[in-house]
This record gives C-alpha cells, sequence and structure tokens, in this order.
C-alpha cells in the first residue's frame, strides 16, 4: 500500500474547471497563504512573549484556531480542483483498464461530492445554531458563525468543484489546461 498524491507527477490529468480565471485561483491562493502566515507570526509572538515576558498574547490560542480552520477551508477548493488530495492506493494494482479506471475515479468522485456535499450542509446548519445562540469564544467572544458560513461556502465550492469533475469523467470531456500551473 503506498500513500501518495491523487495524481502523481508522472500523470498529468486535465484539469477540471480551466475556465477559473487565474486571478480567481490567486486570490484564493492569497485566502490560504494569510491565515498561514499569521499562524506563524502569532506563533512566533506568544512564544517570545512567553520567555521574554513571561505573559503569552491573550486569546492566540483562538486566534490560531481560527486561521487553522480558513487555512484548510480556503485551500480545499484548490485542492480539489487540482485533484491533489492525498489518497491510499489500495485498489489501484486491481484496476488495469481504463475504462475501470473511470469508473473507479468517478466512484471516488461521487464519494467525495456526497461527502462534501454533507459537510457543507451541516456546517451551514451549525453556522446557523452559532448565530441564533451567538456562540462565541471563550478569551476574545469571537463569534462563532461567520467562521462557520465561511467553511459551508468553501466546502460548498469544494463540491461544486467535484461535480464539474464527475461531469467531465461522464462525459469524457478534457479540459483546456492539460497540466497543472
Amino acid at each position: 500500500m503506498t500513500v501518495t498524491p491523487a495524481e502523481g507527477p508522472q500523470q498529468r490529468m486535465p484539469l477540471p474547471g480551466a475556465s477559473v480565471s487565474p486571478v480567481v485561483e490567486r486570490v484564493l491562493g492569497m485566502a490560504t497563504a494569510l491565515p498561514l502566515f499569521g499562524i506563524v507570526a502569532l506563533t512566533f509572538a506568544d512564544v517570545f512573549a512567553r520567555y521574554v515576558f513571561a505573559s503569552p498574547i491573550r486569546g492566540a490560542l483562538e486566534i490560531i484556531q481560527f486561521a487553522m480552520a480558513l487555512t484548510i477551508f480556503t485551500a480545499l477548493p484548490l485542492v480539489t480542483r487540482r485533484r491533489e488530495h492525498v489518497t491510499v492506493s489500495l485498489i489501484d494494482g486491481l484496476v488495469r483498464t481504463d475504462t475501470a479506471n473511470r469508473i473507479k475515479q468517478l466512484l471516488c468522485d461521487l464519494v467525495s461530492l456526497g461527502t462534501l456535499g454533507l459537510i457543507s450542509w451541516r456546517l451551514w446548519i451549525q453556522a446557523g445554531e452559532s448565530a441564533t445562540s451567538e456562540t462565541a469564544t471563550i478569551v476574545l467572544k469571537l463569534p462563532m458563525a461567520p467562521l462557520t458560513y465561511v467553511m459551508s461556502v468553501f466546502a460548498a465550492v469544494s463540491a461544486v468543484l467535484v461535480a464539474r469533475q464527475c461531469w467531465d469523467g461522464l462525459t469524457n470531456t478534457k479540459s483546456k489546461s492539460e497540466v497543472r500551473p
């Protein structure tokens, strides 16, 4: 059993949704990089403050937790579109024909679509409940609902991209872009 990216560097699959603007990809990339940078900077500053001043930054853990959620969910559409999810190749040796491989890929895409749809739906419901009950973090009193809504939207965008991948697989459509940017 090997654990590899969904489509290793040897295989260049056409990118679904090639019509997605490079500007949109860049914005999503920045939206992923900014909270990640914030995590690094805040962790450094918090550790520095602990050791030098014996006083941690108030609420640093809550901010880092929010930034982690943002990093994961803003990266999700990019990873999904490029098929760069981590996969476990349990049955790849059994799938020998192109038709069987396409069926396997379609089944995996359908499971992903259902899972992402479920995640998006449940996050949206959770966000509504958080908004109604005014759920907030303990230290900084940051409201949970806006973050949960954002997570739900990014999961939904990823689900739409997987739906496009399913459609492309069913219609045997090739995207305009044959290699990853």
